[in-house]
């Protein structure tokens, strides 16, 4: 995995910002900031998200909270900002939405292109990006980490919570909670990347029982028992259960319904990358981080590195391409499954401690899995039924 490592650190450099697109940015904040201080003088404005901890992709937007502004409701202050920003001709696309359950506005900024969400009073927002910015001090895989998981998953549109997708809050704290189980617990631990970034697809796509365990990434304890948190959906079991870190009674994955699609990309991902056959037959001018990643539009018009001169087509090369091996032979490739009565919320003998420091059990019947090609045996987990299907661009 070494190779592999060396693919997602170059790939990462290449989504860093390079310094004309960093003096772009920040001149964007400081003019939405001007228009913001033109309306209320002694208003805090605060930047927060990805762009604050580092995190952001080339599309990412910009976020931002008006703080201390006394305005009497936040749909009066998202009004005056929209007449202020169209007047001074600095956004367009301009767009209020006041009625959701935190008031936004969302714009363009026209010089640089980039894209804003502006609130008013969410001080959660700075706390969080705090909250980031000393997790990736304290593990420095966690970028990397995490700008590679926020492309695979946009690509695939898994990345947006309105849609069921996941977030990158949350995205954050199951990277941090794989880490805290994989760095943490081990006499060895392993830090290269590329098993680091094969664990965490393991975990989320293939191990983790999310019917009955959520996870968490405050101290003290990686998993918990739903139950006993409160987090349990009697309608939607199987949805993963996040713990926010910042306020501990919230679950931060209740609202990415559509975690069977993310669970099922995971797997994929994490055979992919495993199939020794596969990547043996890539040949040495093609590239392992490529059969997971895409070329896409943004990516292919990019050119990024350290002097800008970078594209991906020679980055990643191959990236995209019809893969040799069509995983028609291969055993044990899950797309989803579900545990049985006896087995333990991870397979394979792994256990899992709860809030109590004791192993949780799985107290809920199996439901029938799906695999994809044959019907296999595969320790701790029943015979599963595999349906011939079509192959789509979302298990590549």
């Amino acid at each position: 995995m070494g190779y592999v490592e060396s693919e997602i650190l170059d790939f990462c450099d290449f989504l860093s910002p390079t310094a004309e697109e960093q003096v772009s940015r920040n001149t964007a904040v400081e003019d939405v900031s001007g228009v913001i201080k033109y309306i209320w003088p002694n208003c805090k404005v605060e930047v927060f998200g990805s762009f604050k901890t580092g995190l952001f992709l080339p599309s990412s937007d910009v976020d931002m909270v008006i703080l201390e502004s006394n305005i009497r409701t936040p749909q009066m202050g998202l009004h005056a900002l929209s007449r202020a920003l169209s007047q001074k001709g600095v956004a367009k696309k301009i767009q209020v939405i006041a009625k959701a359950r935190v008031p936004i506005i969302k714009f363009v900024e026209k010089r640089s292109g980039i894209s804003f969400d502006v609130s008013f009073d969410m001080e959660n927002g700075p706390k969080a990006a705090e909250y980031i910015q000393d997790a990736i001090s304290k593990w420095p895989s966690l970028r990397p980490l995490c700008l590679i998981l926020k492309v695979f998953l946009q690509q695939r549109e898994l990345n947006e919570v309105y849609s069921g997708g996941i977030g990158s809050y949350a995205l954050l704290a199951m990277l941090i909670a794989m880490l805290r189980n994989s760095l943490e617990t081990r006499a060895s631990p392993e830090h290269n990347l590329g098993v680091l970034l094969v664990t965490f697809f393991d975990m989320y796509g293939r191990k983790l029982n999310t019917s009955d365990v959520g996870v968490s990434c405050n101290e003290g304890g990686t998993f918990f028992s739903k139950k006993k948190k409160g987090f349990l959906n009697a309608n939607r079991r199987s949805l993963l259960s996040i713990q926010d870190p910042q306020a501990p009674e919230n679950d931060i994955g209740k609202n990415s319904f559509n975690y069977f699609q993310i669970k099922s990309a995971f797997a994929m991902a994490c055979s992919t990358l495993t199939n020794t056959k596969l990547l043996m037959d890539l040949g040495p001018n093609r590239s392992i981080l490529g059969t997971i990643i895409r070329p896409d539009k943004v990516l292919l018009e990019r050119k990024g590195g350290l002097n800008g001169d970078v594209t991906f087509t020679k980055l990643l090369p191959g990236a995209g391409e019809h893969l040799q091996n069509d995983f028609g032979e291969q055993e044990g490739l899950f797309c989803n499954w579900n545990l049985d009565d006896e087995e333990e919320p991870f397979s394979r003998g792994k256990a899992v401690v709860g809030d109590d420091g004791a192993a949780l059990e799985n107290g809920t019947k199996s439901k029938k899995g799906v695999k994809v090609k044959k019907t296999v045996k595969i320790k701790k987990i029943k015979k599963v039924t595999i349906k011939k299907r079509k192959r789509t661009e979302a298990d590549s």
